[in-house]
């Protein structure tokens, strides 16, 4: 029998037993001991949560940046689908005026030939230069049909290769230096000068058609 069976026997101790009081140390040594911790298995059910929810971070990452990637092409892809289209129409009007008898409406190296043969074919005029001394040299030019109206087509030669020079008045008239870009490979240089809009496309090397359309941007 315990004590705590017997109340005379209870008071008796609660009244006559000694009592010690602990040191700090102890007591906070007993406290410490004597703090919650995690059981096994919680520890290794939180440590299988952070192996499952690292893959899943992971994936939610991956997630977003390729969000974040295909909202970047759409952009650029929508803010540039009328230059593919042209670049598209420019270098297939190449290649068909390369088939024979396609290439010029007129035959003339002289620019006050060629220039003044526009005249009443056009809703403009384009500007027309010869740059022989340079050795990119005039060789005619033609009517084309290019982003739905009627363009000038200016024909130079380098060597033995030809330049095609598309030129209409621009949309949007502010400047706009020229980019090179290769299509189905040709070399394709587009820029805006002067309220026009014009694309040059030929197989010769990239170099010499940018230095060709810096002749027809600085006009000569």
């Amino acid at each position: 029998m315990s004590h705590d069976d017997d109340p005379e026997l209870s008071a008796l101790v609660r009244a006559k037993a000694a009592r010690y009081q602990a040191p700090a140390e102890l007591r906070r040594l007993i406290s410490a001991s004597l703090a919650p911790a995690a059981a096994p298995g919680e520890a290794r059910t939180s440590r299988s949560m952070w192996r499952f929810a690292r893959p899943g971070l992971g994936f939610a990452a991956a997630f977003a940046c390729g969000v974040l990637a295909s909202v970047l092409t759409m952009q650029f892809l929508v803010a540039r689908p009328a230059d593919e289209r042209v670049a598209n129409e420019v270098v297939s009007a190449h290649v068909r005026s390369l088939m024979a008898g396609h290439l010029q409406d007129v035959a003339s190296t002289d620019q006050h030939v060629v220039k003044p043969w526009f005249a009443g074919k056009l809703d403009f005029s384009p500007p027309v230069e010869d740059y022989a001394a340079r050795g990119y040299p005039l060789g005619g030019a033609r009517l084309d049909y290019l982003d739905g109206r009627p363009v000038a087509a200016l024909v130079y030669r380098r060597r033995m290769h030809a330049i095609n020079v598309f030129v209409w008045p621009a949309v949007d008239a502010a400047p706009r230096a020229a980019k090179l870009a290769t299509l189905r490979g040709f070399n394709v240089l587009a820029w805006r000068a002067a309220g026009m809009q014009f694309w040059a496309v030929s197989d010769v090397d990239a170099e010499e058609l940018k230095e060709f359309s810096a002749l027809l941007r600085g006009g000569g």
